[in-house]
């Protein structure tokens, strides 16, 4: 996930959620308190990375773009909600500099987002199993790269949430890798 000053290139798409992803957000986007920002859009394209969000100084509101992905059926909603809340907590906690550096994502943001988030862990844990094979963590840049050969790639269906709650044990030995995901965004 990162932040972005310019927008994504390529085609949205027409979402296969198997929910309403723009009530989710305007939800979301009430619930933080963040009505006052303006209207903030929601697409689906491949990019670059996993997901950002985009805005610009004097311009109300924002667009959070996802990757393709994310555009299934049998993608959970709590996953799509965190990566949603990530987002728009950027509005909410801009980047800052410390010790020399901007860091888009400072311990107050990491706080923040525990608290958003009480799942995250088990977000991540899909996330892991459904993407490991395409996706790379920059950790300098603070972000999840995804793939170029992403397609080509991916040859597993998407484990279920379900799956996920039950059983910890299916992604306990990524723990680690998934602490540094957690960490590098």
């Amino acid at each position: 996930m990162a932040l972005s000053r310019r927008k994504p290139v390529g085609y949205p798409e027409i979402s296969f959620l198997s929910f309403d992803v723009l009530a989710l957000l305007t939800r979301i986007q009430t619930e933080m308190g963040l009505d006052a920002v303006g209207p903030v859009t929601f697409s689906l394209q491949t990019m670059e990375t996993l997901a950002c969000i985009r805005w610009e100084q004097g311009r109300p509101g924002g667009d959070i773009f996802f990757h393709s992905l994310f555009n299934r059926p049998d993608v959970p909603q709590p996953v799509i909600e965190h990566v949603l809340r990530h987002e728009l907590l950027h509005l909410k906690i801009p980047a800052r500099e410390i010790d020399g550096k901007l860091v888009h994502h400072p311990p107050e943001f990491w706080e923040a987002e525990q608290a958003l988030v009480p799942w995250k862990s088990a977000s991540w844990g899909w996330m892991v199993l459904a993407f490991w094979e395409v996706i790379k963590t920059d950790r300098p840049n603070e972000c999840t790269w995804v793939k170029k050969s992403w397609r080509k790639l991916q040859k597993y269906p998407y484990p279920s949430w379900q799956m996920i709650l039950d059983d910890h044990n299916r992604y306990s030995d990524k723990q680690g890798q998934i602490q540094g995901l957690m960490e590098s965004l």
